[in-house]
């Protein structure tokens, strides 16, 4: 039904065309000449006298160009009521000037470049009005566009006018009609079936039919009468759209992307050149626009035999396609022809273009209708072959059911098998991990043992030393004492026994004895001290309570670190010490916050050394603060820093840049892992060659 119907509408478009075929006047011969104005500067009275060249044909194409050309056309002898007429309605301007001898006796000006409302008579062709005249006078006109240019002049009375116009007032609503109804008809159709193909084609009969308006002037007319902005640029326009929608809508009808690589790399092509030809036209580059929207056109050619090559791959609604382009490309031909005089200009050839179109759309509307058919069919065919495919496979399903339940058991017990296996070797993991973290431990515990001696052997020797001398003072004492207990009140020889305990005081040096014995006592007493300050260190480090939350002071820790970690050092680096004086105590595992700042300080201390730096160039700033109810911990050397890529590893278990022998790679792996149960968080800052930072955040309270 739909098919007849559009049948109808199609033999009613070709019956107007041959209506206003017939009723198309046949004007008299004009004798026509062309001047180039390359400069745009002649005028009127410039022209008048110059020579031009004498055109033949009826048709004036003079091509696509920027500069202005002035025509001069012979007028007969009138006695008034007739009209020159300029069929081109996309001219940007006309200066229309009617002259005899030198005598200017009418003028106007109009174009798409003025608005419409400026026009004498309502019409999308340029009319100008001739003055009566008993002899032969002529008309010189400037014309000049930023599309083609076609010039056709004819003179016709008012009577021949009116009825030619309303001829091709006629076709074009009609045309317009019928784009109209196949607009809505795809629209309602896509509305129903929601297949996307009508979605582009809807949009594609859209703009096809705009353009064909704009070509006609009708456009101009009706839809933007006094906006010359638009009426400019309207023609690059709707070839733009027109051109974009085709290659949308071919590319869904046909499937390009699935059906014709390079096809759908063109069209990505095209594409890109029409947006540069809508981006040029919107600047003012009238004319490389237009040139650039006819090289797109070719695309049409490149269209249809890529349309051949996919139907021959099998894809059988694209023959409606070639076919229905094919229509299309023969209107397209007709319509250029007639512009270069090939084929005569009358209604026939002047509405090929927007009667191809026609019958395209009417040909696109039914290749997607029996498209629809043979989806249908194949999603028919689809659906069988599902069913039997379906049916197949539970045929297949519950004869390997038996299969698989048997293998299915026996990879069970492999699986069983291989369980046990792992559990077996993650326990022995651990037993290792356990071991060397322990060697870990006991790695620290040796450094600390070693401190602690090195430490408690200074003061001891302290001691030991000042023990020998003392004693032999103490001895020189005593014998002055003993002397002193011999002497008797009665005994006659006192003076002599007090003479000679003088003398022995002054042989022992009893004042020198005296500040001798003093010193050694402090000495002793200094030895005490430090040895005391030694086991308080050593009691605050190894403390034996680790493994329960207890307050204490991170400055206290790190001193006790320190102090067992002096043995090691040796001067080896300056420590600069900046503790926070208001430190406050936090709950925390106290003897593993020691092992924690002694593996990096450890670190530190051998990172300083790896640049060859003196040791007095070799720092060490160890930083604590109480920030917003935290702990912040900074240790930070002038070392060689450590690369980006090693960086994202150090906490890595068994991760070490040592040589082998020389450590674990747990280290800081534990010193992560303390951090973390303490809900902490430590930072790493490092620059190679410049050295590197350890941030420790702890909470106040945990």
């Amino acid at each position: 039904m739909l098919s007849n119907f559009l049948k109808i509408n199609v033999c009613a478009l070709l019956c107007v065309v041959s209506l206003a075929s017939s009723a198309t006047y046949i004007p008299q011969k004009l004798t026509t000449y062309q001047l180039d104005d390359s400069l745009n500067v002649l005028t009127i009275q410039d022209v008048i006298d110059l020579s031009f060249d004498e055109n033949f044909g009826d048709v004036l194409n003079l091509g696509i160009k920027e500069n202005a050309t002035w025509l001069k056309i012979e007028l007969p002898p009138n006695e008034g009521g007739l009209f020159l007429q300029i069929e081109s309605p996309m001219l940007d301007s006309v200066f229309f000037y009617q002259v005899l001898g030198k005598e200017i006796l009418s003028g106007d000006t109009t174009g798409v470049a003025f608005p419409f409302s400026t026009r004498q008579i309502d019409s999308p062709q340029f009319l100008f009005e001739l003055m009566a005249s008993e002899e032969k006078s002529l008309a010189f006109l400037r014309v000049q566009s930023g599309k083609q240019v076609i010039v056709v002049p004819t003179i016709n009375d008012k009577y021949e006018l009116l009825k030619e116009q309303n001829a091709s007032d006629i076709f074009f609503s009609f045309y317009a009609g019928l784009m109209m109804v196949m607009f809505l008809y795809n629209l309602f159709v896509y509305i129903s079936v929601r297949d996307q193909s009508y979605l582009y084609y809807i949009g594609y009969i859209l703009f096809v039919g705009l353009t064909q308006l704009v070509l006609n002037g009708y456009g101009n007319q009706f839809v933007w009468p006094n906006n010359t902005w638009i009426a400019m640029r309207a023609t690059h326009f709707s070839g733009v759209v027109s051109g974009v929608a085709t290659i949308i809508f071919a590319g869904q009808f046909l499937h390009v992307r699935q059906n014709s690589k390079w096809l759908f790399r063109l069209m990505i092509g095209y594409s890109l050149l029409y947006l540069v030809a809508l981006v040029t036209s919107t600047l003012g580059y009238f004319q490389f626009s237009f040139n650039l929207i006819n090289f797109c056109a070719m695309f049409s050619l490149i269209l249809i035999f890529g349309s051949v090559q996919i139907y021959r791959k099998g894809f059988k609604p694209a023959l409606y396609f070639v076919i229905a382009w094919l229509f299309f490309l023969i209107g397209v031909v007709i319509f250029v022809l007639k512009d270069y005089g090939i084929f005569p200009y009358n209604n026939l050839t002047r509405f090929a273009l927007p009667v191809g179109s026609a019958l395209e759309v009417v040909l696109l509307s039914l290749a997607l209708a029996d498209r629809i058919n043979q989806l249908k069919r194949e999603k028919e065919v689809e659906q069988e072959e599902k069913l039997f495919a379906l049916s197949e496979n539970e045929r297949i399903i519950k004869q390997q059911n038996a299969t698989l339940e048997s293998r299915v058991n026996e990879r069970t017990r492999e699986l069983e098998r291989a369980n046990n296996d792992l559990n077996l070797t993650l326990a022995n993991l651990k037993s290792a991990q356990a071991q060397l973290v322990d060697a870990e431990k006991m790695a620290s515990l040796g450094q600390m043992t070693a401190g602690i001696a090195h430490e408690l052997n200074n003061p001891i020797n302290f001691v030991s030393g000042n023990i020998s001398p003392l004693k032999r003072d103490i001895d020189d004492l005593f014998k002055v004492i003993d002397n002193l207990e011999g002497i008797m009140p009665e005994d006659a020889e006192i003076h002599e026994k007090v003479r000679n305990i003088q003398q022995l005081s002054k042989d022992l040096e009893l004042p020198f004895l005296r500040t001798e014995i003093g010193q050694l006592l402090k000495g002793i007493e200094d030895g005490a001290s430090r040895t005391s300050a030694i086991v308080r260190g050593l009691r605050v480090f190894s403390r034996l309570d680790e493994d329960a939350l207890k307050k204490a002071d991170v400055n206290e820790c790190l001193i006790s670190t320190l102090i067992i970690l002096k043995s090691n050092m040796r001067g080896e680096a300056t420590i600069i010490e900046d503790l926070d004086p208001n430190m406050k105590d936090i709950n925390c595992f106290p003897g593993k916050l020691n092992q924690v700042f002694m593996n990096i300080i450890n670190n530190a201390m051998q990172a300083s050394a790896g640049l060859g730096r003196t040791k007095e160039e070799r720092k060490i700033w160890i930083t604590t603060r109480f920030e917003s109810d935290n702990v912040v911990v900074r240790i930070k050397d002038n070392g060689v820093g450590i690369p980006e890529a090693v960086k994202q590893r150090i906490f890595d278990p068994f991760f070490t840049t040592k040589d082998v022998g020389e450590g674990t790679g747990l280290g800081l792996s534990i010193v992560l892992g303390i951090v973390n149960d303490h809900k902490g968080t430590i930072v790493v800052e490092s620059d190679e060659g410049v050295g590197t930072e350890f941030i420790i955040t702890l909470p106040g309270s945990l």
